[in-house]
């Protein structure tokens, strides 16, 4: 009898890891039809942002905006926290577009003339009429003030490279090249959340969660645990994907979807 309890016990444990690992099937919403363009994403009020041929677009339903920079190359990111100030980064120039919400200028900062002395790898926004920016020459993560122009270091030297980064107003997340997860508050403080598995593409829900994509597939991880959920879409060539308040929107080279989706 105690052999079978023993049995039982085991069985049940090692049932468990199955059980927290059960796969997330969102709901459809809505699909549409695209040209071959980079999806950026989408924001609350139903429009999505593309780039084709170097143009930055937003479209909804009734109109289409565009936004084209000659001169300073190759869009490199696109920070869409703020709807009303977007954020187009230009690595190969060092430059910085802030749109207003029908993609008009609202700033241009080019570090080349403004700080020759830094060499930004990651830009995004910030508050406080701020933006994050990590200068690959002193190797630091800072604040860099759109108005009088100056960049303050809030860290040390961050001696690994920088994969991925996000940001939010108030937390600059980043992967380095060894797929280690950190989270800096505007004050500096560092704190290492944990480390990813292989990815193609990756978004920070939040500290403790990641949306991530490999091969054609899709899963939640959990940072603290260390714990991989399948999250099941029936795209066979998934190209890119961006979360926003429970709605999961995926990108195919024809397609656009939609999905409701619950994370644990």
């Amino acid at each position: 009898m105690m052999q079978k309890i023993v049995f039982f016990l085991m069985l049940i444990t090692g049932l468990q890891p199955y059980a927290q690992t059960k796969d997330i099937r969102p709901v459809l919403l809505s699909s549409a039809p695209t040209e071959n363009v980079i999806f950026i994403g989408n924001d609350p009020f139903g429009n999505t942002y593309t780039i084709k041929d170097n143009e930055f677009r937003k479209t909804n339903r009734n109109q289409q905006f565009q936004y084209r920079n000659l001169s300073f190359g190759t869009i490199k990111q696109v920070d869409l926290q703020n709807p009303l100030q977007l954020v187009l980064y230009y690595k190969t120039f060092n430059a910085v577009v802030l749109l207003d919400n029908q993609l008009n200028e609202i700033q241009k900062i080019n570090f080349s003339e403004t700080n020759p002395e830094l060499f930004p790898q990651a830009v995004s926004l910030a508050s406080q009429n701020r933006l994050w920016l990590f200068d690959l020459n002193s190797q630091k993560l800072g604040l860099y003030d759109i108005f009088k122009n100056t960049f303050t270091a809030i860290s040390t030297p961050i001696k690994d490279a920088i994969q991925q980064y996000q940001s939010d107003y108030n937390y600059f997340y980043w992967v380095d090249v060894r797929n280690n997860c950190y989270a800096s508050t505007i004050f500096g403080k560092i704190s290492f959340l944990g480390s990813v598995p292989a990815f193609d593409q990756l978004q920070f829900i939040s500290p403790k969660q990641i949306l991530f994509q490999k091969d054609n597939r899709l899963f939640l991880y959990d940072l603290e645990n260390a714990a991989t959920i399948n999250i099941v879409v029936p795209e066979k060539s998934l190209e890119s994907f961006y979360y926003k308040e429970q709605i999961l929107a995926t990108f195919t080279n024809n397609e656009i979807r939609n999905y409701k989706i619950t994370l644990p």
